[in-house]
C-alpha cells in the first residue's frame, strides 16, 4: 500500500497496482466517478381547450416560472399536441425556457397516459434533467407514477412548496393523513415531483424565443377511441377568486349556504368549504379548499365554523389576510388568522348579508 497522502501521482512509483487504468487513491478522493450528470430542470406542460385553440394550463405557467428559480442549468419543457400549440411557443419561451421539445405524433394528439408516459421517459433518458415537474392535475397524477416507475426514481405528489439547495430538491407536502408538513429529499435522479396549482405565483405573460425541437416517438402502443365526452365544471374557479367566504363543520344549518353565497356576490367573491360540507352533499368538490381540494391565494379568506387544521391549512396558508369566525376560542384556526371573532358563524354570516 501506498504511503502517498496527496492526489498528485503521477511520477510516483510506489501506488503499485494490477490494473494499469485504476486512478492513484489520493485521485478517487477527489473524483467520484458514480456520481450522476443530470442537470437542469424539465417540466410538463398541459394545455387546455381555449376556444378553436389550446391555451396551457395554470398550474403549468407557474412551473414554468418556477424551475428557472428552481435550478441554475437548463430549464426544458416537453408538450404534446399538433400545430394548434405551435402559437403557445413565445408564452412558454417568454417563462424562461431554454428548449422545447414538442411531440407531434399523430397518434399522440388524443391523450393517452401509458404512451405519453413512454415517450416523456425516452425524452428524459435523452437529456437526463435532474428535476422533472409536472401539474398535480388528474392527468399530472395519472403520468407522473407511470413515469417514476419506468425510470426506477422517487417520486413526491401534491407537493404544496418546493426549493433548491444546488441540484438537489426539497419537497414540501403534508404527511401521515396532514398531520405533518415534511420536506422530502428524493435520494437519486431525476427527482419527481407533481405540485399544487397556487403553490408559486402565475409568471407576467411576456413573449420570448428559444429552441423548439419535434421529439419523434414511434413506440406508440394505442388505443382506439370510442369516443370523448368532455365533462364541464359549472361555476367559477375559487383558486381565481380574490375573497372566498368560506365554511366548515361548524356551519350547521343548510340554509347558510344561500347566505354565504349571498354574501360572497355582494363582496364580489366565491364561496368555498372545507372537506366537511362536500361529504354531506351540501357543495361539491370543487369548492374544496384543503389537502384533498384545492389550494387557494385570495386577498382575504372568510372562515366561517373551520377549525383549522392542518389538512385544510394546507390549501389556503398562502392567503394575504384571513379572518376566522368561530365559536371554540380554543379552534386552531384562531393562531393563524389575522383576525378572529369567537362567535356562532351562522349569526356572523346572517349578520353580515343584513349589513351588506
Amino acid at each position: 500500500m501506498s504511503d502517498c497522502s496527496g492526489g498528485s501521482c503521477s511520477t510516483c512509483s510506489s501506488c503499485g497496482s494490477d490494473d494499469p487504468d485504476r486512478l492513484p487513491p489520493g485521485m478517487l478522493k477527489v473524483y467520484n466517478l458514480n456520481q450522476s450528470t443530470a442537470d437542469g430542470v424539465l417540466v410538463w406542460v398541459e394545455t387546455e381547450p381555449d376556444g378553436e385553440g389550446v391555451r396551457i394550463a395554470d398550474v403549468s405557467l407557474e412551473l414554468l416560472s418556477a424551475a428557472r428559480r428552481l435550478s441554475d442549468g437548463r430549464v426544458f419543457a416537453v408538450v404534446f399536441g399538433g400545430a394548434e400549440v405551435k402559437p403557445l411557443y413565445p408564452s412558454i419561451f417568454g417563462c424562461g425556457v431554454d428548449s422545447l421539445y414538442h411531440v407531434r405524433e399523430k397518434a399522440l394528439e388524443t391523450y393517452m397516459p401509458e404512451d405519453y408516459a413512454s415517450c416523456i421517459v425516452s425524452l428524459i433518458k435523452r437529456i437526463e434533467p435532474a428535476t422533472v415537474l409536472m401539474g398535480a392535475t388528474l392527468r399530472g397524477r395519472e403520468l407522473a407514477p407511470r413515469i417514476a416507475s419506468e425510470l426506477g426514481t422517487g417520486l413526491t405528489a401534491d407537493c404544496t412548496g418546493l426549493r433548491a439547495d444546488g441540484r438537489k430538491l426539497i419537497m414540501t407536502r403534508p404527511a401521515f393523513g396532514g398531520n405533518i408538513i415534511a420536506d422530502i429529499e428524493c435520494l437519486r435522479f431525476p427527482q419527481m415531483a407533481t405540485v399544487r396549482q397556487g403553490t408559486f405565483p402565475k409568471p407576467e405573460m411576456r413573449e420570448g424565443s428559444g429552441t423548439a425541437i419535434y421529439w419523434q416517438f414511434k413506440e406508440v402502443v394505442g388505443k382506439d377511441i370510442v369516443s370523448v365526452e368532455r365533462a364541464e365544471e359549472s361555476g367559477e374557479d375559487i383558486r381565481d377568486a380574490r375573497v372566498l367566504i368560506s365554511l366548515g363543520d361548524g356551519i350547521r344549518d343548510r340554509a347558510l349556504v344561500d347566505v354565504a353565497e349571498s354574501v360572497a356576490r355582494k363582496v364580489g367573491g366565491m364561496v368555498s368549504c372545507s372537506r366537511s360540507l362536500v361529504e354531506r352533499g351540501w357543495m361539491p368538490r370543487s369548492r374544496q379548499v384543503g389537502m384533498s381540494g384545492r389550494t387557494v391565494v385570495p386577498d382575504l379568506y372568510i372562515a366561517f365554523g373551520i377549525s383549522g387544521a392542518v389538512q385544510h391549512r394546507v390549501g389556503m396558508s398562502a392567503a394575504g389576510k384571513v379572518i376566522a369566525v368561530n365559536s371554540d376560542p380554543d379552534a386552531p384556526i384562531h393562531h393563524y388568522a389575522d383576525l378572529s371573532l369567537i362567535a356562532d358563524a351562522g349569526d356572523i354570516l346572517r349578520e353580515m348579508d343584513r349589513a351588506l
